[in-house]
């Protein structure tokens, strides 16, 4: 690419900054894993006493090859312990004048590497021993952070040791507590699951003795403009809500600190993430937020052409959050998003039917207890949210559901308790049950002689097991069978009679007892809503069971399932009165 390329590209692309040629500059930093240039070291080794400017350099050369890069052979040798980085790194770019950008090496090529530098007068020394100024490990909050992915057997003090080779005094007082800082989801640092992206700081010595330097004013000079624009650009409206719906849904917002992409052509693109957010998706791709819409089309296809892990989402400074949202969802490669008014349906005891906005389902998630599916609602309204104690019950099946912005009420709704009322474990308990809460009077165990000779000589005595007035006559249900002879004398002598003699099924039971009683009643199944909205964005379930008034007009439901503790909170919050249904 020629000069005039690089000048057109720097004046068009205002918050990202190409660096070519510099790898004084790109050293300095440890490069995210994704972007690594492989090298790997050969068993042949030739060392040799160069002389830079006035001081001797013992070098060792080796053939570059596929296992390892600069910064990490600097490492392994032992170059970047107490050193004077400024040093390391000019004798290093003046020893290999051939390489346009050190960080961009390929297989084949020889590099040199300076193991001890020393003036010319004396005899060699270490690499340097120029005191530096030292500062505290906290420091590396405001630098350069690396994403990763945790894999199988990883531990965060193994992994960090691995990576950065961090001293045993540094790593416990003041590197992991950093890394829990940056990770509010990580509560013990030996608690870590694979495929859980973490955020790391870059570690290493010249890093924490590196000097402080006072921030200089960010201002760029665009080429073609009468005056000079800051880098950040004015912050668009739905950036935020941006960052809070994909925080929620669980993939990373990154909008501190720098991101290097170097480039298959040469040189390196250098984002200020705080200009140009970026979203770390756990499928491995990367979403850079173009929120002024500034950055060129020849920009973004020389992005895609060195790295197929990357998209570029254009947001017009005018474009409302659910525009940006959909452009951006479009582009995120999740193995499914539903369209717009198809709902996800959950079968089982409970059927749940679910629409949203937009339902996507994720990638294989990290954990047993990771979302597998999320719903996203654009509401304005706190009465339109779904209740917060259904998104609870749903997250526990893998369906986390997302109202945005979030209401106020859903954080108490969790600590209700639901009243649930016992039907017995038989049906006489069951009848008992139905009969208090419709308010009946009734007796049990009564005998009732419902027939006698003029001389007394004989009787017909009925056990009955619940009597009761219906409709001003006396009325009897029987839980054994009376047998057709009795029952035509009880119903001769004015007795409305019901048998229940044999049945076992709880909801016939109730279903004839009510009907029995004249109390109105629904066998559904019931459909319930989680939120007062239209049916294009709402949770809807249905449970089977008998729905019926009490005494008091109270809605009770009726049901043989086992209600989950936020299924039962939900309908009481509604103002229903649960009856389980259970018979040994």
């Amino acid at each position: 690419m020629r000069p005039t390329i690089f000048k057109f590209i720097h004046s068009a692309f205002l918050g990202i900054f190409l660096v070519f040629s510099c790898p004084g500059a790109s050293l300095a930093q440890e490069e995210e894993k994704t972007y690594d240039i492989s090298l790997e070291k050969t068993a042949e080794i030739e060392k040799d006493i160069h002389k830079v400017d006035d001081k001797k350099v013992l070098t060792e050369t080796l053939t570059i090859q596929k296992g390892e890069w600069v910064w990490k052979i600097l490492r392994e040798k032992g170059l970047l312990k107490d050193r004077n980085l400024a040093e390391l790194l000019s004798a290093l770019k003046k020893l290999n004048k051939s390489f346009q950008n050190l960080d961009l090496v390929h297989p084949g090529q020889k590099i040199i590497i300076p193991l001890k530098i020393a003036p010319i007068a004396g005899g060699l020394a270490p690499a340097s021993s120029l005191p530096e100024k030292v500062i505290p490990i906290t420091a590396l909050k405001d630098l350069n952070l690396e994403n990763y992915s945790v894999k199988p057997g990883d531990s965060l003090s193994m992994l960090a040791k691995g990576r950065y080779d961090i001293p045993p005094k540094d790593m416990y007082k003041e590197y992991l507590e950093l890394v829990k800082k940056l990770n509010p989801s990580i509560k013990d640092p030996n608690l870590i699951y694979p495929g859980q992206i973490i955020k790391l700081p870059i570690y290493s010595p010249e890093i924490v003795r590196k000097p402080i330097v006072p921030k200089v004013s960010e201002k760029l000079e665009v080429k073609g403009q009468d005056k000079a624009v800051s880098k950040s650009q004015k912050p668009s409206p739905v950036g935020h809500d941006l960052a809070m719906i994909f925080t929620e849904i669980g993939e990373e917002w990154v909008r501190t600190g720098r991101h290097f992409i170097p480039l298959k052509s040469g040189g390196q693109i250098d984002l200020e993430a705080k200009s140009f957010p970026i979203i770390n998706l756990r499928n491995g791709l990367r979403v850079i937020l173009d929120l002024n819409n500034k950055v060129p089309e020849r920009m973004e296809k020389l992005i895609g052409s060195s790295w197929g892990n990357y998209r570029v989402a254009h947001i017009a400074e005018d474009e409302d959050l659910r525009s940006a949202l959909d452009k951006i969802i479009r582009i995120c490669d999740y193995p499914k998003v539903f369209k717009r008014g198809e709902t996800l349906g959950l079968k089982g005891d409970i059927s749940l039917q679910i629409a949203g906005d937009w339902i996507i389902r994720l990638s294989q998630a990290g954990s047993d207890s990771a979302a597998k599916f999320v719903v996203i609602n654009l509401t304005d309204k706190p009465a339109f949210q779904n209740s917060g104690i259904i998104k609870g019950y749903l997250k526990g099946l893998g369906v986390k559901v997302i109202d945005y912005p979030p209401g106020q009420g859903d954080m108490t709704e969790a600590t209700d308790e639901a009243e649930i009322l016992s039907g017995g474990g038989n049906p006489s308990a069951l009848i008992k049950s139905l009969l208090d809460l419709s308010g009946r009077t009734f007796s049990t165990g009564v005998k009732i002689p419902v027939y006698q000779s003029q001389k007394a000589d004989f009787k017909l005595i009925v056990t009955a097991d619940f009597f009761l007035k219906v409709k001003g006559n006396d009325a009897i249900i029987a839980l054994t069978d009376l047998g057709p002879e009795v029952s035509s004398f009880l119903g001769e002598h004015k007795f409305s009679v019901l048998s229940l003699a044999g049945e076992k099924d709880p909801l016939t039971i109730i279903s004839k007892t009510l009907e029995f009683i004249g109390v109105s009643f629904d066998t559904g199944p019931h459909d319930f809503t989680a939120a007062k909205r239209d049916d294009s964005k709402t949770i809807r379930l249905s449970l089977p069971g008998t729905v019926f008034s009490d005494k008091d007009g109270n809605p009770v439901l009726a049901t043989p399932l086992s209600l989950p503790r936020e299924i039962a909170v939900f309908l009481s919050q509604r103002g229903y009165r649960i009856l389980v249904l259970s018979f040994s």
